[in-house]
């Protein structure tokens, strides 16, 4: 998958006017760390990506490269129909890298919303994928989802964790990037 995270750490930094061991500290990491990130050798982990965020005040999307520049349309269109995110950002023929890619950031915004303290069995599971969806690089995205549909099933039924209305829909939008529309 084709992340572009360590190009926006390094442009928000510069933003920033802040040195990688000014990031480092403030994250309480190495400075190699943030030259990996920045090169692209490594990633953050979830937790740290929130932080990231938090610390530039970007959102998640804007790290990860999936927020798009907004076209101007007439007024009167946006009224007329407005799209949930996942429609706006995945068309029904895309591939599986572009799932992944849109199942990052929904995985970023959902661990952010969630309680740490009921919830972080949920938070945990999501970590891992997260991580897992990074690093993939060949192979099928969509058995991922499979996978990770039913261990978050698993979890939420285990654990009896009940997600608030705004983490249920971002939840139900994780969950339909596994599905193929046809129109």
């Amino acid at each position: 998958m084709k992340i572009v995270i360590g190009s926006k750490i390094k442009e928000q930094r510069q933003q920033h006017e802040w040195s990688q061991q000014t990031v480092a500290e403030r994250l309480h990491v190495s400075r190699q760390t943030i030259s990996k990130w920045e090169l692209g050798k490594s990633y953050p982990d979830l937790e740290l990506l929130v932080a990231l965020s938090k610390l530039f005040a970007v959102s998640t999307d804007e790290l990860l490269g999936l927020s798009r520049r907004p076209v101007q349309r007439p007024w009167w269109q946006l009224l007329l129909r407005k799209r949930s995110r996942t429609d706006m950002t995945v068309k029904w023929y895309s591939g599986g890298q572009d799932r992944a890619r849109v199942a990052v950031g929904i995985i970023s915004d959902l661990v952010a919303n969630l309680n740490t303290t009921n919830e972080q069995p949920l938070r945990q599971l999501l970590a891992t994928y997260y991580q897992e969806l990074l690093e993939q690089r060949t192979g099928s995205v969509l058995g991922v989802f499979d996978r990770m549909n039913l261990d978050i099933s698993k979890c939420l039924r285990q654990q009896q964790i009940k997600l608030s209305p705004e983490n249920e829909q971002l939840m139900q939008q994780l969950v339909g990037l596994n599905m193929i529309y046809y129109r």
